[in-house]
């Protein structure tokens, strides 16, 4: 049978990315730290030269495939993918793996309650370089209106995302969790009683912070504890008063 993906193309260009998105996969993750079962969402691709037209697609599905389902944490799983797949394409791959991750948190009250995380990790095998990053909710409270209004300002949910490079060294997702959430004016949760909320409301007035103050914060926090690693750390802020929301972004090495 002709293959013609091994064709010429009628344009010679070579393209960055071509591969799968959205194949999903049932995963145990057996972590030391923590073990947990979750479907993970997994995008892979590979460079494909200027003289070939296409790819075997097939090829992403079958490296997804035959990878265990137990596995040690999510960024190991994008290695392995990505590694099963440069030995089928025999072209470098880069693997981004997307997943729920379940965590503990304590109220005001000191009562434990369940969150989730959104986590991804990346591996590829042309730099080697291994990451993980986690997406966590918090609170945030203006300081420019606290100022202006006798210590009364409005409040807004946030996200802050954090991805890190993990080649040298794993770092635990809760740990991550806990930096985040503490770089916010105050955490936010599930159930909260009159008293709890009372507490986390004067606690959100107390930290009053601008996107700008949560994301210097938590590099400041990563610096201390990852120090030389790279990073990027974005939040946004989806502003109760205004129609739009406030965005902060740093990269570079801790």
């Amino acid at each position: 049978m002709k293959d013609v993906q091994n064709e010429k193309p009628e344009n010679e260009i070579e393209l960055n990315k071509v591969g799968v998105e959205g194949l999903r996969k049932y995963v145990i993750v057996k972590d030391p730290d923590k073990s947990y079962h979750t479907i993970v969402t997994i995008n892979s691709y590979i460079k494909l030269p200027s003289n070939l037209r296409g790819v075997h697609m097939s090829r992403f599905a079958e490296s997804i495939d035959e990878i265990p389902e137990e596995t040690t944490s999510i960024e190991d799983l994008a290695e392995k993918i990505s590694q099963t797949s440069l030995a089928k394409h025999n072209l470098d791959c880069c693997t981004k793996v997307f997943c729920e991750f379940p965590f503990d948190r304590i109220r005001p009250s000191g009562e434990k309650e369940s969150g989730i995380a959104q986590m991804t990790a990346k591996y590829s095998t042309n730099t080697k370089r291994k990451s993980i990053g986690i997406s966590v909710n918090g609170a945030l409270a203006c300081p420019c209106s606290k100022e202006m209004c006798g210590g009364l300002t409005h409040n807004q949910r946030g996200n802050l995302n954090v991805e890190i490079d993990v080649s040298k060294g794993k770092i635990a997702p809760a740990e991550l969790i806990d930096v985040c959430s503490q770089s916010f004016s105050s955490p936010t949760f599930s159930i909260l009683k009159r008293p709890e909320e009372k507490r986390l409301v004067e606690q959100m007035h107390e930290n009053a912070r601008f996107v700008e103050d949560v994301v210097r914060k938590c590099v400041q926090s990563l610096r201390e504890k990852y120090p030389k690693r790279y990073c990027t750390v974005k939040c946004s802020s989806y502003e109760s008063i205004h129609d739009h929301n406030a965005y902060s972004e740093w990269r570079g090495t801790l």
